[in-house]
């Protein structure tokens, strides 16, 4: 059983040295390491080329077409393990994670999908813990997404089968892609790691540092995620997509933009829960066990 761990990487020389160095220091190696420059226009390519100079397993590939889905594809084309684990450029592999990782899946029984936690630096230097959630895991993911891209282990073959990252989506595409292999009903367990993964939050990133920046981006990624619920037969989550909706529009509310958040909301309801979430209010998806 090996393991494979794909980054793209674009315009970030510097910023993925930690992120390589952290790999390289791992207590158990990646049996293979895909690096994919995504058509970066500084120095990145050459620093992925220098890390890659000698070590048989790491492979250095390009993808001109821009976006991280599309980088990450290219990625997953190139793997040759039983599992991959997808990964970004500014992130933090604690020492321990890909061997613990492998002995977890083999005390789990091997299974589609292994997911842990994350914890999230923010800019300020404050932390947010982000726990694996068990349970109803399609309600943790559209609530919580639990398989967001650092957070999770699978099958190569069986995320091939899915049809890999969802290339439309400019935002979200995590989000939309765990809804996706959820659909599938495969066999999650979760991995106990004695570090979760730490992830760096940059002031410049690819979605943004707020919401009404990128409107009608969200908004159409949620159409995908109905669009995902419905094709696997799970129409029972979609008023939960509903409820994304009302927290979204929250958001727009808390950055001065209610003209963007009132076509969200169509009942009171969700105008209620916008109202509440634009206030700083937190707890949605306990709201939403109340009434389903």
């Amino acid at each position: 059983m090996g393991i494979a761990v794909v980054i793209p990487v674009r315009n970030r020389a510097e910023l993925v040295r930690p992120t390589l160095d952290s790999i390289a220091n791992q207590t158990r190696r990646p049996d293979q390491l895909i690096l994919v420059d995504n058509g970066s226009t500084d120095s990145t390519l050459e620093t992925l080329r220098e890390f890659a100079a000698g070590r048989a397993d790491v492979l250095v590939l390009n993808e001109p077409r821009p976006g991280a889905t599309e980088a990450r594809n290219r990625g997953l084309e190139a793997v040759k393990q039983e599992y991959v684990l997808f990964f970004d450029s500014d992130d933090l592999m604690p020492r321990r994670h890909i061997e613990e990782v492998m002995t977890e899946l083999e005390r789990t029984g091997h299974p589609d999908i292994g997911a842990f936690g994350m914890i999230r630096r923010n800019l300020d230097g404050s932390t947010v813990s982000k726990p694996f959630r068990g349970g109803d895991l399609m309600y943790q993911h559209l609530f919580h997404c639990i398989l967001s891209t650092q957070r999770y282990v699978v099958r190569t073959e069986f995320l091939r089968a899915a049809g890999g990252w969802p290339v439309a989506a400019p935002v979200w595409n995590d989000f939309i892609l765990g809804v996706r292999l959820l659909g599938l009903n495969p066999q999650v367990a979760e991995l106990k790691l004695s570090e979760p993964v730490e992830i760096i939050a940059q002031a410049e990133s690819i979605t943004g540092r707020n919401f009404s920046s990128k409107a009608g981006k969200w908004e159409q990624a949620l159409e995908s995620v109905a669009r995902e619920l419905k094709a696997s037969g799970k129409e029972s989550y979609l008023p939960i997509v509903d409820y994304r909706r009302a927290i979204l529009a929250g958001e727009y509310r808390r950055e001065g933009r209610k003209d963007l958040a009132t076509p969200l909301t169509g009942s009171l309801k969700m105008r209620l829960i916008a109202f509440y979430v634009g206030l700083g209010g937190r707890g949605v998806a306990e709201i939403y066990r109340l009434f389903h």
